[in-house]
């Protein structure tokens, strides 16, 4: 079992609240001057400045606790308010087709939202996020893929690099290079806190095998691409909360991967 406290984003709230604030001051010269959408906008903005106030002050005086549990049989959590229990959802492990995490962010590596994704086999979806008032958090939201993958619950490149780093006894806390041999895969892991280093991996990548230019995925925490030569061959990086893998799937050719770090402080990541 897993606990979090719900951080109460206040920072967050009083941004909303001035950025509403601000384009309602906008909308009201619209309104008095020519009313029609004008007025619209200026009092729906209103009301989204007075759910900001009264959201303020009603994390003020409730604590927000979410506990996660997974057992052989299934995957369930409570959320409590001020030690009331609000809501409680239970998943069968025999049920779930896949699950997804994503933490999303509002500019930059600004934490903005998190949730995680159950879909069941009869394509219901159960979804666990912050919601409208709380956050996890970057550190909490982590730590729960973390918890999940540990179950191998997440994505299955995921699972295999929790899997990996297991089996190896990687130390989480030490930026560091690991590889391993399966079958006709070879896997490199990374361990390191720089938000670029998924960046660096993948202009490596490009640079190291340009006969690999067939892309098959291409988001901002996975790569995939193949060759047109070669058949049933490709090179897959991703990232997630542990840290990042790469596998090199029937690839005879192995370059050596470095870290950002690795490379030196004056090496310039860019297209």
């Amino acid at each position: 079992m897993q606990k979090y406290i719900l951080e109460k984003a206040f920072g967050y709230k009083l941004f909303m609240l001035l950025s509403f604030s601000i384009f309602a001051l906008v909308m009201y010269q619209g309104h008095i001057s020519s009313g029609g959408i004008y007025s619209i906008l200026f009092f729906g903005t209103l009301a989204l400045c007075a759910f900001q106030i009264s959201s303020f002050f009603y994390v003020i005086f409730i604590k927000r606790t979410v506990e996660i549990y997974i057992n052989d049989e299934e995957v369930y959590w409570k959320i409590y308010d001020n030690k009331k229990l609000t809501k409680e959802h239970h998943i069968l492990l025999s049920d779930i087709k896949e699950v997804n995490t994503e933490i999303n962010y509002l500019t930059g590596n600004f934490y903005s939202s998190f949730q995680v994704q159950f879909l069941l086999k009869n394509e219901e979806e159960i979804i666990l996020t912050d919601g409208l008032l709380y956050d996890f958090g970057l550190k909490k939201a982590e730590d729960i893929c973390r918890f999940l993958l540990s179950n191998k619950l997440g994505d299955p490149q995921d699972i295999k690099f929790a899997e990996l780093v297991k089996t190896q006894e990687i130390d989480l806390t030490n930026e560091q290079i690991f590889t391993k041999k399966d079958g006709k895969s070879f896997f490199v892991g990374v361990i390191s806190k720089n938000k670029k280093e998924f960046l660096g991996l993948r202009l490596q990548i490009e640079n190291l095998y340009p006969e690999y230019k067939d892309i098959q995925k291409n988001a901002n925490n996975e790569f995939l691409v193949k060759s047109d030569t070669i058949k049933d061959s490709f090179i897959f990086l991703r990232s997630n909360a542990i840290g990042y893998i790469v596998e090199f799937y029937n690839v005879s050719r192995k370059e050596d991967l470095r870290t950002l770090k690795q490379m030196g402080k004056r090496q310039k990541i860019g297209f």
